[in-house]
């Protein structure tokens, strides 16, 4: 994607640095919120009047002029003048006058109001709805008792007075405030005074409940999908459980329909989803995903966990994801697991897990480009875990137990089943100014393997014993400016002696990334199947500043590198090369620092140091600013060398919202490897936003996927438009969540 210096130059300038001075804050008037002050009180039902002059007449008919004010619960009426019938407790209104209560506002020339029902009829009237913030005018207004309003010749609108930027004209209005929502007859909606819908009937919300109907629509227009309409339809089936029916039209691929439900009981919670498309115009297949999910309780001690998904094909994310993130999954998990739990005893796990490869690319190997079988996945048919400790300690100290039997399954060999003894002492003592804690294990793992690979044997066996002593101090004290500063220093060693586990498989086991965590792990590598010999200690500063009042951590800081005494043998399967093992003396320094700003500014830096080389060989740092509207993310990867794929990351990832004059506001976002020398992903958008509608637009061009035959990134780009009437609807699709989420 060329861009001109000069363009560049505009969008640092407009995008990037903070909003002008004359970008003024937007203050909108809250409708009828000055009229609703100084409310009666709805204590009781008495009537109360009164008036600069009252006439009585024998037969209960009262006439009242000057300033009348008639006040009963909640409501109020005032007018210059009035008519009262004592008898029927009905109130006439010959002019001008005003009637409020908590929720609504009319003023008429002429109206009808029965106490005794709260009743009436207004005429000649203007209204306001004060929670929601939205206004009109009607020939005729009616309130019932149930608490229905009902209009006739009306418009409506949430814009402020002397403004029709948009409205709702209709014959007829119902406004429901027992179900929340408003009907309307023979409808136009204009915006600019220029109609863009007309409708015989549809209702509307006027609060927040939950209901069924229409959302809104989303349009949007991308290279993959072509025009993309979707208009999702709610169904509020329960108060616990509903469903989203979503027709999808894609002109470049046909006409999708999904669905999704929700439930949630007392103890259980889930979520499954289904959309399908009949028969896609660009590929002519048939195309499909599923997934459903669930979390719950079946007694007090009994936990159910389970999680599906499945798509027709492996293209289906990247043809016809809704999301960016949704390209670059490569597995769906199947899994299925029951959790018994005994509080401070021990746990019982036993699941079984499954994986559909959903990615073109996820079986390749980067290095080669071809096939490879040992990157498919294990399902493990079934996975048993226990974990017990005893209840109470004794000195300190405590005796536990870790066992685990897994099944591991898949078509490439080697399979076979794994069974893991880990029983321990573990010791522990916390104070104020210090802690210490120790563990002392023996591991003992067997194998029965099925097709083993050349070198390994069918019933290979290992017994481990393993040794970590770790104690910190924490020191304190209070600054001038009354925030509190720690220091915490940290100590760990760890001891686990060699043995030869070249035999074994290597079902579940890689090689993490070196980062602060891992000073303190009891393995280098992950899973069981390889446990790395270990003779070094870890030593770590932590340095802290804290606001004890507000509970706010302004300053964080950590730096740690772990010395090796013997060099570490044990190797990944496969690995060939000097990074499989480490040699004795000081590893790389591994630091993190958050820096919160009072001004909303947060720095946060991780590096890792290579005191071998003097030079970073890893690190990211971000610079964030957040005071809605205004936001700002500056944020900055590098990494020397990717070990999947032997080459190196530095990325640039820059994005920003801000208001530019009045009521626009722009968004942007530039991702970039300079490794790769290409963009990654490119947005701009513009708003225009007032109290009562608001426009918004953007472009986005991002990459999706790599063309491994034209050794080439593929690309997508999208249009994104969503009109909002304030209070009303919102058609088309916001650009705000296609920023990086805030953290």
């Amino acid at each position: 994607m060329q861009i001109s210096r000069l363009t560049l130059l505009w969008v640092l300038q407009c995008v990037l640095l903070p909003a002008p001075a004359f970008a003024l804050e937007m203050v909108c008037p809250q409708l009828g919120a000055e009229e609703a002050l100084n409310l009666p009180e709805p204590a009781d039902g008495r009537l109360r009047i009164t008036a600069n002059q009252a006439e009585l007449t024998q037969d209960g008919l009262s006439t009242l002029a000057g300033t009348v004010r008639l006040v009963q619960g909640g409501s109020l009426i005032e007018a210059e003048g009035l008519s009262f019938d004592q008898t029927t407790r009905q109130v006439r209104l010959g002019g001008e006058s005003l009637f409020r209560n908590r929720d609504l506002v009319i003023r008429s020339r002429q109206a009808e109001f029965d106490l005794a029902n709260e009743t009436g009829t207004f005429r000649g009237a203007e209204f306001t709805l004060i929670d929601r913030a939205a206004r009109g005018a009607a020939q005729t207004v009616r309130l019932a008792k149930a608490g229905t309003v009902d209009i006739e010749d009306v418009y409506y609108t949430t814009c402020a007075p002397g403004s029709r930027a948009w409205f709702l004209e209709a014959s007829d209005i119902e406004l429901d405030r027992n179900e929340g929502l408003g009907r309307a007859r023979h409808a136009r909606l204009r915006f600019g005074y220029v109609p863009i819908l007309y409708a015989p009937w549809f209702q509307f919300p006027i609060d927040d409940r939950r209901r069924t109907g229409f959302l809104f629509p989303t349009v949007g227009d991308s290279d993959n999908t072509g025009l993309d309409l979707r208009i999702p339809f709610y169904v509020n089936l329960a108060p616990n459980y509903d469903l989203q029916l979503t027709p999808r039209y894609m002109s470049e691929r046909g006409t999708q329909v999904g669905s999704e439900g929700r439930y949630l009981s007392g103890h259980n919670t889930g979520q499954l989803a289904y959309e399908y498309l009949d028969e896609d115009s660009q590929t002519d297949e048939r195309r499909s995903y599923f997934s459903f999910g669930h979390q719950g309780l079946l007694n007090r001690r009994l936990a159910l966990a389970a999680k599906f998904g499945e798509v027709s094909d492996t293209r289906y994310f990247e043809d016809l994801g809704a999301q960016l993130e949704a390209a670059s999954i490569t597995h769906l998990e199947r899994s299925a697991q029951l959790t018994y739990t005994a509080p401070a005893a021990y746990t019982i796990l036993a699941r079984i897990t499954d994986y559909q490869t959903v990615s073109e690319t996820a079986l390749l190997d980067p290095l080669t480009g071809a096939v490879n079988p040992d990157l498919e996945p294990y399902q493990r048919l079934p996975e048993v875990r226990i974990d017990a400790i005893t209840r109470k300690a004794r000195l300190g100290s405590r005796l536990g137990i870790t066992g685990q039997y897994v099944n591991f399954i898949r078509e490439a060999p080697p399979e076979g089943q794994r069974i893991d003894v880990n029983p321990f002492l573990r010791f522990a003592s916390d104070q104020n100014a210090w802690y210490a804690a120790s563990q002392l294990d023996v591991r003992h793992t067997r194998y029965v393997v099925t097709d083993p690979a050349v070198g390994q044997l069918p019933d290979p066996t290992r017994t481990l014993p393993e040794l970590s002593i770790e104690g910190g101090l924490r020191f304190e004290r209070m600054t001038s400016a009354g925030n509190l500063q720690t220091l915490e220093p940290r100590a760990y060693y760890l001891y686990v002696p060699y043995r030869d586990q070249s035999v074994l498989p290597q079902f579940d086991s890689g090689e993490p990334d070196f980062d602060f965590v891992q000073l303190f792990e009891r393995n280098r590598y992950s899973g069981i199947d390889r446990i790395s010999d270990a003779n070094h200690l870890a030593v770590a500063f932590t340095s802290r500043l804290l606001d004890p009042v507000a509970g706010v951590q302004w300053l964080s800081g950590s730096l740690g590198q772990i010395y090796r005494f013997q060099p570490t043998r044990v190797a990944l399967e496969n690995c060939v090369g000097p990074g499989c093992t480490v040699d004795t003396g000081g590893t790389d320094y591994i630091g993190e620092v958050d820096w919160q700003l009072p001004i909303d500014l947060l720095v946060r830096a991780t590096a890792q140091w290579s005191q071998d080389r003097n030079e970073f060989v890893r690190g990211s740092a971000a610079l964030r600013y957040h005071d809605d509207p205004l936001r700002l993310d500056l944020v900055y990867r590098y990494r020397e060398v990717l070990p999947q794929t032997d080459t190196a990351l530095e990325q640039f990832d820059t994005s920003a919202a801000t208001p530019l004059w009045g009521p626009v506001s722009a968004i942007a976002r530039w991702r970039y490897s300079r490794a790769e020398n290409r963009t990654l992903e490119g947005l701009g958008g513009l708003e225009y936003e007032t109290c009562c509608w608001a426009v918004r637009g953007a472009y986005r061009r991002y990459q999706f996927g790599y063309d491994e035959l034209a050794d080439q990134p593929e690309y997508t780009t999208g249009v994104y438009f969503q009109l909002e009437l304030k209070g009303l609807t919102r058609i088309g699709a916001g650009f705000q969540a296609l920023l990086p989420p805030l953290d």
